[in-house]
Order: C-alpha cells, then sequence, then structure tokens
C-alpha cells in the first residue's frame, strides 16, 4: 500500500517539473526574442539568415503569447458566469487538502455550496475528493465535516471519495447519479471552465455553474495555472491532471 501511495506522489511531483519546466521555456523564449528585437534595432543584418531566425522567432513568441491571452481570456470570462438555477444535485469539486487542512480556496467552495444549499433546501451536495497520502483525510469528508459544523445534516450530503483529479471527480460521480439529469457544478471561479469542459466529457448534459470566490492574488495565479492546463489537453505532454 505504501509503494502505490509513493508512486502518486513521484507521479504529481513529475507533473510539477513538467509544468514548472513549460513555465521557463516560455518565459526563456520571450526574454530570448525580447534581446532578438533590442539587437535588430541597434545593429544592421547583414546576414540574410541572422534576419529569418530573428523573424521566425519573433513569430513564435507572438503565437505564444497570443495562446496565452486567448486561454486567459476564456478562462476569466467562464469564471465570471453564474447560473440561477436549480437542481436536485449540487457537485463540489474537492481540492487538495494543506497539512491535512483544508486551503482557503476550499473553504470559499464551501461557503458557497452551504449558501446555495440554505437558498435550495432540497439540493443534495455531492462532494467529491479523495486522497493519496496514507492516514490523510479525504476532501470529500473534510468538507463534510466543515458543512456539519455550519448545520448541514449529514443526510443532505452524498460523498465520492475515491478521486485524485477532476476527471476522476466527474467519472467516479456518474456512479452515483444521472449524468444525464441537470446538476448544479460549484468550483473555485478560475477553474470553473476547464471543470465544465471535464464534466461534458465524463457524460454530463446539463451543468449549471455556480462559482466560488477566490482572493486576488490567488486568482491570478491560479488562472496561469489553468492556462498552462488548457494547453495541456491539447499537447497532452502531461496525463490526468488535477
Amino acid at each position: 500500500m505504501n509503494k502505490i501511495i509513493a508512486k502518486k506522489e513521484d507521479n504529481k511531483s513529475g507533473k510539477s517539473r513538467v509544468i514548472t519546466g513549460a513555465v521557463l521555456t516560455f518565459l526563456s523564449l520571450i526574454l530570448a526574442t525580447n534581446i532578438t528585437v533590442v539587437m535588430s534595432h541597434r545593429i544592421r543584418w547583414k546576414n540574410s539568415f541572422v534576419k529569418i531566425i530573428g523573424w521566425i522567432t519573433r513569430a513564435v513568441t507572438y503565437a505564444s503569447a497570443g495562446i496565452v491571452l486567448f486561454f486567459c481570456g476564456k478562462i476569466i470570462i467562464g469564471s465570471f458566469i453564474r447560473h440561477r438555477m436549480k437542481a436536485d444535485y449540487a457537485l463540489v469539486l474537492g481540492m487538495a487538502l494543506e497539512n491535512g487542512k483544508p486551503t482557503k480556496d476550499l473553504l470559499y467552495r464551501v461557503e458557497t455550496a452551504k449558501k446555495y444549499l440554505d437558498e435550495h433546501p432540497d439540493v443534495t451536495l455531492i462532494l467529491t475528493g479523495g486522497t493519496t497520502r496514507e492516514g490523510e483525510i479525504t476532501e470529500a469528508e473534510a468538507m463534510k465535516k466543515l458543512l456539519m459544523k455550519r448545520g448541514v445534516p449529514a443526510d443532505k450530503m452524498i460523498l465520492e471519495d475515491q478521486s485524485v483529479s477532476t476527471t476522476q471527480n466527474f467519472i467516479n460521480t456518474t456512479k452515483l447519479i444521472d449524468a444525464s439529469s441537470p446538476v448544479v457544478l460549484i468550483t473555485s471561479n478560475y477553474h470553473m471552465d476547464r471543470a465544465v469542459r471535464i464534466a461534458k466529457k465524463a457524460g454530463f448534459k446539463h451543468i449549471y455553474r455556480i462559482p466560488a470566490p477566490t482572493e486576488i492574488y490567488p486568482y491570478a495565479t491560479n488562472v496561469l495555472w489553468e492556462v498552462l492546463h488548457n494547453i495541456n489537453e491539447y499537447t497532452n505532454i502531461v496525463k490526468d491532471t488535477y
């Protein structure tokens, strides 16, 4: 069992290294291009080959910047979309704990779920998220405890505590409820755009968005992380990201 957990932790570490490497590569490319642009203004190019390399480098950088801006806009717009609709189930996505304790973003998701339940008492909450750390409480169980402290009865919650990624959140949930029925989705605002896309791939047909708020600095940081995850979906560099 310990070997399995250690393997999962190693996989997560590997994913982080790949994504970090991608960020550093992109930043290095921008830096190299800026140097090339400055040099091109100060020096008269006499070598056609060097000229071509300079233009290619600039073209790649502009294209990369365009892709990043496109996904940033898509993610930001998606984070503001909110549906004032009701469904029988509200699916609350979990988030990795820090030293066994919920992060601020997870607390915001819990508060958003509690507020939605207060407005729609007939809704059942589906709390998702497992853990890869031996002896640590699952994300779903952590949310359940937080909600019970806020007065939500246990029979208003269903736990899906086996998943370790957003994709698994939705796939496992399809075993608990009918994916063709409308479902309210509660997750952090920056995560909403990609979460909806993953939910549709898992078979959910009607998804109503209720984004949880985020503080300004974490929001900006996580938007950039979401850009990398969006790009990864097309390049498939890292599989089964959160």
